[in-house]
């Protein structure tokens, strides 16, 4: 009996390795008979564990010198954002990654992409790498075909310019906000940037999807606030607590779903803290959809955020008698995946410009010459709305990180019949069901469309200067038109983000807070020199580490400081 239990046991991952070769040996086939240069891996990038333990184990082997090209270069979770257009100088504009789980074929070539981009019908979402985020059912971001049609339809609503002038004033005041709380601790270098940057866009998002105004709060000051109180009437409590936890846990509501993880006596009590902020969150807006209808009925609804305008828009449907009206669940589910989707990839985006530009000190004088020539009036309230599209070198400093530093990976599209693509010169047949990765870090880098100056940091790119004269007093800088597919860093289309105006002007609303008055720089370590520190601090930038989204990995190895300059 017990031999044949040890048997048994020892027969387990004999016979994974023997799957794992049978299957690789075939996605192997499949990958010639598509004839694209091939990129071997042996664990595939899905597989739980290595999602969850195989960046460390990179990681740590590159600590203790042990050189192995491929593993250190390819088997880190979000690879691809470090390895940039590296990996394709080598193979090619595209190429088929081959692991014993499946195929993917990414492409970085602008035409390839631009063709794969404009035809969402050959090249469909992969809904079911999205999955993660139907913690509250279906939405924009998981749905396709008719069903998507009808998301988009009504949240299309939701994005108006009302909307992103409540971003702007939003962003103003949270910017001004986090910067004097970094002031305040100027006398040591300040570890916490991509921490706080969450802060910020979190309270940003509370004021555009609830019309909720929270102060900005440091990560220490948070953290004493939820040692005194833990009141679940407290709006802070039910918005920004329990968003921050669903963020920290989706993985584990993926896994286990909201109410278990709520319920389960067995579980860690953070792992309960996560299922309770599911429910926390969904009662908190489920309040605000009453609080607004109620409102539109008595004619008084004078709201500017999204959750009311998703309402008022499925109200209207509702009174047209249309097929495509949204139900009470789909309000829930798409305002929670738009704070998804615009508080980390925003967060990620304003961290790394922060660290580009505390390591660019140039850079900084180049975008205050600006800022200070639209923003005179010292009290930042007084800014207009319309100030934000005029301040292109800020927009070019944003589009710049996000060239160098996608905070998404590929964009994964599946193959729903057979269909082409062409790369370069040649046209290659793939299958149905295969998956395509349009791969953002490789296009945006690509050497043949950005020169060889695709690594460097220089904002300048997307500037163009008109010398004709101005009959309106404004400067004639205005930003560069790209070759289609060449930039595409919110998709395009009738995929392209919707909430691309609210990121732009967010963005461009803290840059000129942050930036108008002060400078941002990298503080030495010991024996370092100033040099070496503004070196350091680009080199964080552009170390990236996958978790759901592409972060910096540790970027507390890089302290800043901030001063106030003349």
């Amino acid at each position: 009996m017990i031999v044949t239990i040890v048997l048994s046991v020892a027969a387990l991952p004999l016979t994974l390795i023997l799957w794992s070769a049978l299957s690789l040996r075939s996605n192997i086939n499949k990958a010639r008979a598509i004839g694209l240069p091939i990129l071997v891996r042996y664990v595939t990038p899905p597989n739980p564990l290595w999602m969850a333990f195989g960046s460390d184990i990179v990681r740590l082997a590159r600590r203790i010198g042990i050189a192995i090209e491929n593993f250190d270069r390819f088997y880190l979770f979000g690879w691809d954002a470090n390895e940039r257009y590296r990996v394709h100088a080598e193979l090619g504009d595209a190429f088929t990654l081959v692991t014993p789980g499946d195929n993917w074929i990414y492409v970085a070539d602008p035409k390839a992409v631009w063709d794969i981009l404009k035809h969402p019908r050959d090249f469909g979402r992969n809904t079911e790498q999205l999955a993660v985020l139907n913690v509250y059912g279906k939405n924009l971001s998981t749905t396709d075909g008719q069903e998507w049609q009808k998301h988009r339809k009504i949240t299309a609503a939701t994005f108006t310019e009302r909307n992103n002038e409540l971003v702007w004033s939003s962003s103003l005041l949270q910017g001004h906000g986090m910067l004097q709380y970094w002031l305040e601790r100027s006398s040591q270098p300040i570890r916490s940037v991509a921490d706080d940057c969450k802060t910020f866009t979190l309270n940003v998002l509370a004021a555009a999807l609830f019309t909720k105004p929270y102060p900005f709060e440091g990560q220490e000051e948070m953290k004493d606030r939820h040692i005194r109180t833990d009141d679940p009437s407290d709006d802070s409590h039910q918005y920004r607590d329990s968003f921050s936890r669903i963020l920290w846990g989706i993985i584990l509501i993926a896994i286990f779903g909201g109410e278990k993880l709520k319920d389960s006596s067995w579980m860690p009590k953070a792992w309960n803290q996560v299922g309770q902020a599911v429910h926390d969150f969904q009662s908190y807006v489920l309040a605000m959809i009453e609080e607004e209808r109620k409102s539109v009925k008595n004619n008084v609804s004078t709201r500017k955020d999204l959750v009311s305008a998703l309402v008022r828009a499925s109200l209207a449907q509702q009174n047209e008698g249309r097929d495509m009206t949204i139900t009470e669940q789909d309000i829930i589910s798409n305002t929670f995946v738009y704070g998804f989707a615009g508080n980390d990839t925003t967060a990620i985006t304003l961290a790394h410009t922060i660290m580009n530009l505390a390591a660019h000190p140039a850079t900084q004088e180049w975008v205050r010459e600006e800022i200070r020539y639209y923003c005179g009036d010292d009290d930042f309230t007084k800014w207009p709305y319309a100030t934000w599209s005029k301040l292109v070198r800020c927009q070019a400093v944003v589009m710049e990180t996000l060239r160098l530093c996608h905070p998404l990976g590929p964009s994964s599209k599946l193959t729903k019949n057979t269909c082409t693509l062409t790369v370069g010169n040649t046209t290659y047949t793939i299958p149905p069901h295969s998956n395509v990765q349009v791969n953002f870090c490789g296009l945006h880098t690509n050497t043949n469309a950005w020169g060889e100056t695709a690594l460097a940091w220089d904002p300048a790119r997307f500037i163009t200067r008109d010398d004709r004269p101005s009959t309106n007093g404004e400067r004639s800088e205005q930003l560069r038109a790209f070759p289609e597919g060449v930039y595409v860093p919110w998709s395009h289309g009738e995929r392209i983000c919707p909430g691309k105006r609210f990121s732009q002007v967010e963005l461009a609303a803290v840059l000129a807070i942050l930036f108008r008055t002060h400078s941002v720089e990298a503080v030495p370590e010991t024996g370092e020199s100033e040099t070496d520190a503004r070196n350091r601090a680009g080199r964080v930038s552009l170390d990236i580490q996958m978790s759901l989204l592409n972060e910096m990995c540790q970027p507390e190895r890089a302290g800043l400081k901030w001063k106030k300059v003349g």
